[in-house]
């Protein structure tokens, strides 16, 4: 396979990128090459610039090759070096205060002789990588702990051991990181790095031997104490990124699809049919992203907010209509259309009003894609045909929402749950027979539109996705058993009289 490394991105975001690594590059050798033997300007110079080659090649070969990588924007790649960047000033401050205890000790307490290449363990060369994992996905995550693995072995004194330990244990975390669901999950990844440190801790046994018990105990111990730091700095600087930067881990989503939140608060008033809808819509592509390898926090959350902005005019929505009530039989099939339409642009608004998540607020607009809203169009075309007028007179893009077409897997799942949810509704008599044929019927329409055309949804995955649909909405709407007693309670004559016979007397009696 050829792989073409030919420039693509703009100068803007070359000169992005170009800075974002010398800043990276420039910080590690005042902070990290500050703490190694003096040398040269001209050797540091010069090992920075071999350094920003290094992470260069990095950054060239990861667009190359890793798909979750590629056609990211700047601000993305800015926050990934600013993470490494903040990685290698907590990595020197830790190390500063090691050596300082280490020091104090042997003057005033235990001489323990432990030396400052056993630091090596102890250090948490994983933040950036947890954060980054958390907030931007596991692709860029590998990334990330390549680059931290490059820059600490560059400044590490043990080169030969330092890249691969790194390496190999911020992977090793990030694979844990995957589904960030709880505080647990900063443990489970802390203990995962120092599990993975350790062979490499005994292996330097053999490269430098330790001076004393106390030195090879510091190794072994030292890697507990590296999780548990990379696992604490993370938990501490994520809020930050997600507040700054807009981006979302998943313990954050998670949050947020409560009643607390005043959107969903304003939903469930406002248009309680709606917040059905969408709560229905949340199980069903929790349900299907789990199937398919998506994530499940994301869908379920962009479920609940993908209608926020029918809040604006809920009436006007089939699903907050009262029986025999429709607003849109006194409106044209145009002006319906565009109060429809209306409900993505609002929601747009109230999203960045709010300040929800940019991989939120993206599913609004996503999750209708450059669909037709076939009721009105259709019902204008009539109108035409009995006026006289031809049908291609009609603006089909009257009746078209914006898009853009759904560019994730899980925008794609919303746009297939959103409608056929919708269709199931309309069943009279909901078997599991009807639902299914139903699902597959929608699926298939969908596909041959090319809504799905840019995301990254499969042949496979629709399978999927068709099972999981089905069970879920079979689940809900299944036919229930005809009681034999109403469900309205009857008020017979006697009754009535009864009743009226105890107000009589109460009524005597001064009490009412």
């Amino acid at each position: 396979m050829r792989i073409n490394l030919e420039p693509t991105a703009s100068l803007g975001r070359q000169l992005t990128l170009g800075a974002s690594i010398t800043l990276l590059c420039a910080i590690a050798e005042i902070l990290l090459g500050a703490l190694l033997p003096n040398a040269s300007m001209t050797t540091r110079v010069f090992r920075a610039a071999g350094m920003w080659v290094t992470l260069a090649g990095v950054h060239i070969g990861a667009k190359a090759v890793l798909t979750g990588y590629q056609g990211r924007k700047n601000k993305c790649y800015a926050t990934l070096y600013m993470l490494c960047v903040a990685s290698v000033v907590v990595v020197s401050l830790v190390n500063v205060i090691e050596l300082a205890l280490i020091q104090y000790g042997n003057a005033h307490m235990v001489r323990s002789d432990i030396m400052e290449s056993s630091l090596v363990f102890a250090l948490p060369y994983a933040v950036a990588v947890l954060v980054v994992q958390s907030t931007l996905g596991l692709h860029l995550g590998i990334v990330t702990a390549l680059m931290c693995a490059v820059v600490f072995s560059v400044y590490s004194p043990i080169p030969s051991l330092a890249l691969g330990l790194i390496a190999t244990s911020s992977v090793a975390g990030c694979l844990v990181f995957q589904r960030v669901r709880s505080r647990g999950s900063y443990i489970e990844a802390a203990l995962r790095i120092a599990l993975v440190m350790a062979p490499f801790a005994i292996i330097s046994f053999a490269i430098v031997t330790p001076t004393s018990v106390f030195d090879a105990a510091a190794r072994l111990l030292g890697c507990l104490l590296s999780g548990f730091l990379s696992a604490l700095g993370a938990l501490a600087i994520t809020p930050f990124v997600e507040y700054f930067a807009g981006y979302a881990s998943d313990m954050r989503l998670i949050e947020m699809a409560t009643l607390d939140h005043p959107l969903l608060k304003e939903l469930s008033i406002q248009a309680p049919g709606t917040w059905n809808h969408s709560m229905v819509i949340g199980m069903m592509v929790e349900s299907a992203a789990d199937a398919i390898g998506a994530n499940p926090v994301v869908c379920r959350v962009g479920a609940y907010f993908h209608d926020i902005g029918k809040t604006k005019k809920p009436v006007y929505f089939v699903e907050n209509q009262s029986p025999g009530e429709n607003r849109h039989d006194k409106l044209s099939p145009p002006m319906s259309a565009l109060i429809i339409r209306s409900h993505v642009k609002d929601g747009i608004e109230l999203a960045r009003k709010y300040k929800l998540p940019k991989v939120i607020e993206d599913m609004i607009p996503q999750h209708h894609g450059t669909s037709v809203i076939d009721y009105f169009y259709e019902k204008a075309k009539k109108e035409a045909e009995e006026s006289g007028r031809s049908v291609e007179e009609v603006d089909r893009s009257l009746y078209q929402y914006p898009g853009p077409k759904p560019q994730t897997r899980e925008a794609g799942l919303l746009m297939l749950a959103d409608g056929i949810e919708a269709a199931a509704r309309t069943l009279s008599e909901p078997s599991q027979d009807r639902i299914q044929g139903l699902v597959q019927k929608m699926l298939n329409k969908v596909f041959a539109s090319g809504e799905l055309n840019e995301c990254e949804l499969t042949l496979q995955d629709l399978h999927c996705i068709a099972k999981c649909f089905t069970r879920v909405l079979t689940g809900i709407y299944h036919q229930r058993i005809a009681y034999a007693e109403p469900a309205e309670k009857v008020v017979t004559t006697a009754e009535v009289s009864a009743a009226r016979e105890v107000r009589e007397n109460l009524k005597r009696l001064g009490i009412e």
